[in-house]
C-alpha cells in the first residue's frame, strides 16, 4: 500500500470511494443527506421529519478503492460553492447585499436582480 493522499475533484472522489455513477442519493462521500427543496435549502430553518431517511446507509455500490482518510477536499471547490450559496441566502436590499455591489461595481444591474 502506498501513503500518498489525493486530492481531486468531487466527482472523481465519488468514484475512489466506489458511489453508483450518475444521480446519487449522497452525491459526496461525507453527506448523508439532499435536500427537498433547492430554493429554499439555505434560508428555511426548519424542515419537517423524513420518512425514509436510513441514518448511516451510504450509496456505496463497489469496494473503495482509497480509504476516506487519504483522500483532501478540494478547497477551492469548497470556498468557491459556499460563497455562491452565501450570497445566493442574503436579502438583495440589505446592507451585506449593498456592500458587495459596491466592491463589485462592474457587475451589471440585471445580473444582480436574477434570481438564483
Amino acid at each position: 500500500m502506498h501513503s500518498w493522499h489525493i486530492c481531486a475533484d468531487l466527482k472523481v472522489i465519488a468514484v475512489l470511494v466506489g458511489l453508483q455513477a450518475g444521480y446519487t442519493k449522497f452525491c459526496c462521500s461525507l453527506c448523508q443527506w439532499d435536500s427537498r427543496d433547492r430554493k429554499k435549502h439555505y434560508i428555511k430553518k426548519v424542515w419537517p421529519k423524513r420518512q425514509f431517511l436510513i441514518p448511516g446507509v451510504k450509496n456505496e455500490k463497489n469496494e473503495p478503492l482509497v480509504a476516506t482518510e487519504k483522500i483532501l477536499l478540494p478547497p477551492l471547490h469548497i470556498k468557491l460553492g459556499l460563497m455562491k450559496n452565501f450570497v445566493k441566502a442574503m436579502d438583495c436590499g440589505g446592507s451585506g447585499f449593498q456592500y458587495l455591489r459596491l466592491k463589485f461595481p462592474k457587475v451589471s444591474e440585471a445580473k444582480l436582480r436574477k434570481p438564483y
